[in-house]
């Protein structure tokens, strides 16, 4: 299957045109596809070209949503199925300056984190560009947004997967979203979860493409991170804080510290003090995150006094920290639960 999605607006009128039709045609099919439409629905194309992209196995569409789960605080998880049968999750979260909607980039993950459900089925493939915009189009389209007034306002690539282990793609993703005739999201709009994989955060600061980083941390030391997120094993938290210090100098941005409260690993009062020493001077602002439980993962997360203790001393010592603010908790909120528990039934 050929997903016309993963193609810019210039590179669709080569195709359209090696296929014997006319480049205008290509703006037709592009806007179609962005705004949800597939070959069975009215749309502005002629049944000749049609045709000829049928027999070519072009698709329009990429995923198709195959459930969706509303929380109380209506945040809204969505299961996406793809061509080969794989599925993939996003979230879609309310807030009071806009709705964000929280992508896949991979089927499965490599990473393994301990507090995290994505990795638990294991890895399967990288998802390709359109696939990770295909996710875009089918929840704007649900949420009765469209190509000239979208309802999706911010991006975070936090969802299944390590955005940087599948960089060429992410990559290509954020230059089709960001495309003045495609959703023209802002960069500003856009945030990057990275296990922190230093020479790749490098590589995309040299791109110019000022994405909102963010880097999940979850520990004060090399010893703590490594019993929790293997990537530990190869990269130490000196190397990923001085890659994400780069990154900020060259887009002028400060950067996230992503940190899970787990209790008894790393959401002690010396953990914090630990935590605050080596972000002295540097260019960021701590999320502190409320674990989300995942059951077979067997971790618990840290109590409200301890989670608001560990902020106060962050906020003591001058590092610019909050409390993220936790959301569909009771649809299996964390990354990889619901397509988890729909590759076990």
């Amino acid at each position: 299957m050929n997903n016309l999605q993963d193609y810019s607006l210039e590179e669709l009128k080569k195709i359209i045109t090696n296929l014997g039709f006319p480049a205008f045609r290509a703006k037709q099919i592009f806007d179609a596809m962005l705004n949800g439409k597939d070959y069975a629905d009215k749309i502005n194309i002629s049944k000749e070209l049609i045709e000829k992209l049928q027999e070519n196995n072009y698709a329009l569409q990429a995923v198709k949503i195959i459930k969706k789960v509303v929380a109380k605080d209506k945040t809204t998880k969505y299961l996406f199925k793809l061509f080969d049968g794989n599925v993939v999750e996003g979230v879609l979260m309310q807030y009071k300056f806009g709705k964000t909607l929280c992508l896949s980039t991979q089927v499965g993950c490599k990473m393994n984190c301990a507090f995290c459900a994505s990795g638990l089925n294991g890895w399967k493939r990288n998802l390709t560009a359109g696939e990770i915009l295909s996710q875009v189009v089918a929840v704007n389209t649900d949420i009765n947004g469209t190509l000239k007034n979208r309802e999706i306002t911010n991006i975070v690539l936090m969802g299944t997967g390590e955005p940087l282990d599948n960089f060429d793609n992410v990559v290509k993703f954020l230059k089709l979203v960001t495309s003045e005739e495609g959703f023209n999201i802002s960069v500003r709009n856009i945030s990057i979860s990275t296990c922190g994989i230093p020479s790749k955060i490098e590589k995309l600061a040299d791109l110019g493409l000022a994405c909102n980083l963010c880097i999940s941390l979850h520990a004060p030391n090399d010893e703590i991170r490594k019993t929790i997120m293997p990537i530990a094993k190869s990269y130490s938290i000196a190397s990923v804080l001085e890659s994400a210090n780069y990154y900020s100098t060259i887009t002028n941005r400060r950067f996230y510290v992503e940190y899970v409260l787990i209790k008894n690993v790393n959401s002690a009062q010396k953990h914090a003090e630990e935590l605050a020493s080596i972000l002295q001077e540097l260019p960021c602002h701590v999320n502190l995150i409320k674990l989300n439980d995942v059951p077979e993962r067997g971790l618990i997360g840290a109590t409200d006094a301890q989670t608001n203790t560990f902020l106060n001393t962050l906020l003591r010592n001058k590092i610019s920290a909050t409390i993220r603010r936790k959301m569909g908790d009771d649809v299996t909120g964390a990354c990889g639960q619901l397509r988890n528990s729909y590759i076990e039934k």
